[in-house]
């Protein structure tokens, strides 16, 4: 294994290190709660996760994951424009020119010192191909739907689709995973479908909670 393919796992398993580390943060606060909570550290680790996985993804030319973090890391960044639009007495920063930034920095980065193109996607059948971009794109869609929502409550809001969208495009982006041979995003999608798993029971006990208070209060 040439030095540069072990560089480049390091920083595709260091972002995915941080993935599992916003939601494990995620998780806790959740579990203090007793109800899914994302807090707003939740989203300033996305957004240095999703720089790192989207220079690695350059690197290995893959369409199917660039094309996941171009997408991920706007998301990301409105939401935290929204959060510090809602905070008394900040001035919210845009969210576009962090995004061209960022992203031109993690493209040009991925480019360096590699000579040739390694796509890694187009070394299986072209099914795998669409069958990633289909999950992918149903992943990123957790995040437009979020970001839907927020934008209609003009804060950062996170619907239930969230996780149920999260679960699906999870579970095909580890088959995509597995098909190529990718074991940074196998170890990250096996890890997420956990705790997405684990949020959608949380939202379920809290429905529960709130409808046997309901009945409680029905019944005075």
């Amino acid at each position: 294994m040439h030095w540069t393919e072990i560089f480049w796992l390091g920083v595709g398993f260091t972002a995915q290190a941080l993935y599992g580390a916003r939601f494990a943060l995620q998780w806790i606060v959740s579990e203090r709660a007793r109800k899914s909570v994302i807090p707003v550290h939740f989203w300033y680790l996305s957004v240095v996760a999703e720089v790192l996985l989207l220079a690695y993804a350059v690197h290995w030319r893959d369409p199917v994951i660039i094309t996941g973090q171009l997408l991920g890391l706007a998301i990301y960044l409105r939401n935290i424009e929204f959060i510090h639009r809602s905070m008394e007495g900040v001035n919210a920063r845009s969210w576009f020119l962090p995004w061209v930034l960022w992203s031109a920095a993690a493209v040009l980065a991925g480019y360096i010192g590699v000579p040739e193109a390694t796509t890694r996607a187009l070394r299986v059948d072209g099914f795998w191909t669409v069958f990633g971009l289909v999950g992918q794109f149903l992943f990123t869609s957790r995040f437009i739907v979020q970001w839907l929502f927020s934008e209609r409550a003009r804060q950062s809001v996170t619907p239930v689709h969230f996780w149920y969208l999260s679960i699906t495009g999870s579970l095909m982006l580890l088959a995509y995973a597995i098909a190529i041979k990718d074991p940074v995003i196998i170890v990250g999608q096996a890890f997420g479908f956990a705790v997405y798993a684990r949020n959608l029971m949380l939202l379920s006990r809290e429905r529960r909670e709130k409808s046997a208070e309901g009945q409680v209060e029905a019944s005075r």
